[in-house]
């Protein structure tokens, strides 16, 4: 199991995260040297951040798509080459470990859009990633995970259109060996992209959250053993993610919104690797680890879920009035009390 970002380390003093940035004023005003130096930085941190999970049995991790900021901007881009040493040691880090370390750019990476700016846009934010991970001599399971995008107008067989030519025509072979595509909650399902994956042998992402949200013809494990093919056929670990909608959602853009942390594991085969996809981090994945008994729980980092500590003061705040009002009668005992809140 994976996820992104650290809680942990990022409330630490100093904070250990990869995404550090800077407005582009700034930039202009200090200078590209300063963005760099920014970047060396989020790069020396994810080595931390890899020592942490090695520790507490976390193998999966997602890369921040900010560790260079601007990168991949049309005016002040540049490129990450200067780095190349430090992502290097990192690199060599993760692959001694055995961590799987992947990408997933922003929501604005669509290559089947019907704007020439935004496919240029992409392009350039998949290369920078693409640049990255080969920098650090990572292999083929280090995919880069994007969305089809919109429907542009409910045509979505003129951006699936786009998207093929795009990726045939005009991605480097680099960016193509390391891209994946994920089914959405709105717009694309596993059954819309599934014919894409398998005619350009794309790897498809199986979301289990999103395709709950917006289903396919047939139930999602109707669609296992055709989503696992293609990614046999190109030598690739099978990759799926997970999360699950916040309490008390109810309409579609509510129930979008992940969950602090989940409580269940999807039917995925043994050998997928799993991205827990909630507000948690990797508390989350921790609790499942802890609930499932699949790994030993260091107690010291470990943080009882919000949900849990706000039952809790809701307990306390009851037994507080309860102890007020000794005169009442048929008032139930604190212990009872207790059990059913908590």
């Amino acid at each position: 199991m994976g996820r992104c970002l650290n809680t942990i380390l990022r409330a630490q003093k100093p904070p250990v995260f990869c995404s550090r940035t800077c407005r582009l004023a700034t930039l202009q005003s200090r200078g590209i040297d300063y963005v760099k130096q920014l970047a060396l930085i989020n790069v020396r941190d994810i080595r931390k951040i890899l020592e942490w999970n090695e520790h507490h049995n976390i193998r999966f991790f997602r890369l921040s798509s900010g560790i260079f900021p601007f990168a991949s901007h049309k005016t002040y881009g540049y490129s990450v080459e200067f780095a190349r040493q430090d992502l290097a040691e990192v690199g060599l880090l993760a692959r001694q470990l055995g961590h799987r370390l992947t990408c997933h750019p922003g929501q604005f990476t669509q290559l089947g859009s019907p704007h020439v700016h935004v496919v240029e846009n992409s392009i350039r934010e998949l290369k920078v990633h693409a640049d990255m991970l080969d920098f650090m001599g990572m292999g083929p399971d280090s995919v880069i995970v994007i969305h089809m995008g919109g429907t542009y107008g409910n045509q979505k067989q003129a951006v699936l259109t786009r998207f093929k030519h795009t990726f045939c025509t005009m991605l480097p072979s680099h960016v193509q060996k390391r891209l994946v595509i994920e089914n959405d909650e709105l717009c694309y399902n596993v059954e819309d992209l599934l014919p894409i994956s398998q005619k350009l042998d794309i790897p498809l992402v199986l979301d289990w959250h999103h395709a709950a949200l917006y289903p396919s013809t047939y139930p999602t494990e109707h669609y296992l053993a055709s989503i696992r093919e293609v990614w046999e056929r190109r030598g690739i670990a099978p990759k799926q993610h997970y999360s699950e909608s916040r309490p008390g959602a109810i309409s579609i853009m509510e129930r979008r919104a992940h969950s602090d942390r989940v409580s269940l594991i999807p039917p995925c085969e043994s050998d997928v690797d799993l991205m827990i996809e909630a507000k948690d981090k990797e508390q989350a994945v921790l609790e499942l680890y802890k609930t499932y008994r699949i790994y030993p729980v260091d107690s010291s980092v470990y943080k009882v879920a919000n949900s849990i500590l706000i039952n809790r003061d809701q307990s306390l705040n009851l037994q507080r009035e309860i102890r007020a009002s000794k005169g009442k009668k048929h008032r139930r005992p604190i212990t009872e009390l207790s059990d059913a809140i908590v």
